[in-house]
């Protein structure tokens, strides 16, 4: 039996392997987005205040208008339903 030795990154390469996360977050949405309209779905965005659906041929329907229920603060802590304390911008 071989055991794995775990071996601890280093704080730089930390840094640097959190710093793709946005731009892989960002991609990984842009896959699913062109992945959905390819295989005839419909997706649902946001723009201008609204939600939008956007059908696999290009047509759009509003679907309602979207408003923040509330402003958030970063590291102020925020009470949703159930009691769930969430650490906004944490």
């Amino acid at each position: 039996m071989v055991k794995a030795v775990k071996k601890a990154l280093s704080e730089k390469a930390t840094q640097e392997l959190e710093a793709q996360i946005p731009e892989k977050a960002s991609l990984a949405t842009k896959q699913a987005y062109e992945k959905a309209k390819a295989s005839g779905l419909t997706v649902l965005l946001s723009r201008d205040g609204f939600i939008i659906a956007e059908c696999a041929d290009g047509t759009e329907q509003i679907v309602r208008a979207s408003k923040p229920r509330r402003k958030v603060k970063a590291g102020v802590a925020l009470e949703l339903g159930s009691g769930v304390l969430v650490n906004a911008g944490a």
